[in-house]
C-alpha cells in the first residue's frame, strides 16, 4: 500500500484502489479475528470544529486500531477534500472511500441543469419575498421541521452505497441527514445507526418558538416524525449517546428492539489542562451558527437575558467560539458590544480556562460536547435544563441550571461575584466527569458493544 501510495503519480488511481482492496480482502481472509466494518456520515470529521466532529473523531481514533475499519465520504468542496487528505495523514490504517458525484450524461443544451437553476433560483426569491412580507421569524426561518421527512439522497450515491457495503461485516451510519440508508442496506449486513440528536425532539422543541404555529406546521411535524420512526427499524442496532435519549427511541420505536447507549468522549491532554482560574466578567459559548440551537441561543441571549444583565449593572464580556458569519450575528455583534466573535479556536480548553461557559440551549437531544469541553477547562458552567440534558450533572452542585431569562442573567451575576463558587462547581464537575464519563472506560465501552455485535453475526 506505501509502495502504490508513494508512486500514485504514476500508478492510475484504479490500480492504487484495486491494490489497496486486495490486501484489505486478503489481510480479512488471513486474519480472521479482525472484522470489517464500514462508517458511512454525510460530513467530513475533521478539523474539530464541532460537537459531531467531535464525537465521531475520537471514537475512530481509538477503535482504528482494534478494528479494520473503512469510511466512506462524499466531499462537496475542494476546501473539504484537503480536510479528507489531512486525515489520512492522522489515520494512515484506515481505508477511505471517497465518493464524487458525476455530471448526467446529458445532449447539449444541458435542460435538466438550467430548469434546476431556474428552479433553486425562484424557491430562494420566494423564500425571501414571504420573510420580507411579515415580521422576521428566525425559527420559522431556521426550523429543520419542513426537511426533515424523506428526501431521496441521489441515484449514485446510493447506487454505490449499495455495492460497497456487500463487502463488510457491520454497516455503520451516523446522522439524521443519511438515516434513510437503512432501507438499502443489503440484509446480508449487520446495520447500526448512531443517532446523535434524535430529529422529532429537535423539531418538537423548535414549534413553540415560531411567532404563530399553523395546522400545516403540526403536519410537516407529524409527517417528519413518522418518517424517522419508520427509517429506525430498519437498522439491526442503533445507539444513543444519553441515557436519555435510549429511553426516549425505546418508547419511540419498542422496547424490543436493540438500542444501546454509548457517550460521546472528549480527548483530554493532560499536559495542557490549566488549573481553576477565576474571572469576574469573561463569558464564553461554544458553537457554530449554522446548528441552529447554538444561533437560538445566542439570539435568547442578546435579546432576552442581556437586558436583564444591563439592568443590573453586570460588567461581563461574552466570547462566541466557532464560525459565525452571517449578516443577522454581525447585526447582533454591531448592536451588542458586549459579545465579540472569535472564530474557531484551537486549544479549546485552554482558552475557556478562566471564563464560565454558557450553554443557553432550548433545542434537541444527545449530547452537549461543549460542556465535557468547559469542564475539563475548570471553566464553571451555567446552561439550561435542555443543555445539560442527558448528562449527570446536578444543578447546585456540578452547574447551575437557569430556565428563564431573569433566572439565567441572575446567576451570572451571582457568579461572576462569587469566586469560591466558581471553584466549587468547576472542581466538583471535574470529579464527576471522570467518575462518570472517563475517556478509556468509554471507549472500552463502544469496542466492546462492536465486538459482542461481531459475535452475534458469527
Amino acid at each position: 500500500i506505501n509502495y502504490a501510495e508513494y508512486y500514485s503519480t504514476s500508478i492510475s488511481n484504479f490500480h492504487v484502489e484495486l491494490c489497496i482492496n486486495i490486501f484489505l480482502k486478503l489481510n480479512y481472509f488471513t486474519n480472521s479475528h479482525m472484522k470489517r466494518i464500514l462508517f458511512i456520515i454525510p460530513y467530513i470529521p475533521y478539523p474539530l470544529n464541532s460537537g459531531g466532529n467531535q464525537a465521531f473523531f475520537n471514537m475512530i481514533d481509538y477503535i482504528r486500531n482494534k478494528i479494520d475499519v473503512s469510511i466512506l465520504l462524499a466531499p462537496h468542496s475542494s476546501s473539504e477534500r484537503k480536510h479528507i487528505e489531512d486525515l489520512k495523514k492522522i489515520w494512515n490504517n484506515v481505508h477511505f472511500y471517497i465518493f464524487t458525484e458525476k455530471a448526467p450524461q446529458v445532449s447539449s443544451p444541458c435542460y435538466y441543469w438550467i430548469l434546476k437553476k431556474i428552479k433553486d433560483s425562484a424557491t430562494r426569491k420566494i423564500r425571501r419575498l414571504l420573510l420580507k412580507s411579515k415580521e422576521k421569524d428566525l425559527a420559522r426561518e431556521k426550523t429543520t421541521i419542513f426537511n426533515s421527512y424523506f428526501k431521496p439522497l441521489s441515484t449514485q450515491y446510493m447506487e454505490y452505497v449499495i455495492e460497497l457495503c456487500k463487502d463488510f461485516d457491520i454497516v455503520q451510519v451516523e446522522f439524521y441527514e443519511l438515516i434513510s440508508l437503512g432501507y438499502l442496506l443489503p440484509p446480508t449486513v449487520t446495520s447500526i445507526f448512531v443517532h446523535h440528536e434524535i430529529r422529532y425532539i429537535h423539531n418538537k422543541n423548535e414549534l413553540p418558538l415560531f411567532k404563530k404555529t399553523t395546522p400545516i406546521d403540526y403536519l410537516y411535524y407529524k409527517i417528519a416524525k413518522d418518517f424517522e420512526q419508520a427509517a429506525l427499524k430498519n437498522y439491526n442496532y442503533i445507539i444513543a449517546l444519553t441515557d436519555t435519549d435510549k429511553e426516549i427511541l425505546q418508547n419511540f420505536i419498542g422496547k424490543n428492539h436493540q438500542i444501546y447507549t454509548s457517550p460521546a468522549v472528549v480527548k483530554l491532554d493532560t499536559n495542557k489542562i490549566k488549573p481553576f482560574t477565576k474571572t469576574t466578567y469573561r463569558l464564553t459559548f461554544v458553537g457554530s451558527e449554522n446548528h441552529y440551537p447554538n444561533l437560538d441561543a445566542i439570539n435568547w441571549f442578546v435579546k432576552e437575558i442581556i437586558p436583564f444583565l444591563r439592568e443590573q449593572k453586570t460588567k461581563f464580556k461574552l466570547q462566541i467560539i466557532g464560525s459565525w458569519k452571517s449578516k443577522f450575528i454581525k447585526e447582533l455583534e454591531s448592536q451588542y458590544p458586549e459579545i465579540e466573535l472569535v472564530g474557531f479556536i484551537e486549544d479549546l480548553h485552554s482558552f475557556l480556562n478562566g471564563s464560565i461557559l454558557l450553554v443557553p440551549i432550548r433545542i434537541g437531544s444527545g449530547m452537549r460536547m461543549k460542556i465535557l469541553d468547559g469542564i475539563i477547562a475548570h471553566a464553571p458552567i451555567i446552561t439550561t435544563t435542555k443543555g445539560v440534558e442527558g448528562l449527570n450533572f446536578r444543578n447546585e452542585s456540578e452547574c447551575i441550571i437557569s430556565d428563564t431569562p431573569q433566572e439565567f442573567a441572575n446567576s451570572i451575576t451571582h457568579l461572576l461575584s462569587n469566586p469560591d463558587l466558581q471553584e466549587r462547581l468547576a472542581t466538583q464537575a471535574n470529579k464527576q466527569l471522570f467518575a462518570q464519563y472517563d475517556q478509556n472506560r468509554m471507549l472500552e465501552r463502544r469496542l466492546n458493544l462492536y465486538n459482542k455485535i461481531f459475535e452475534e453475526k458469527g
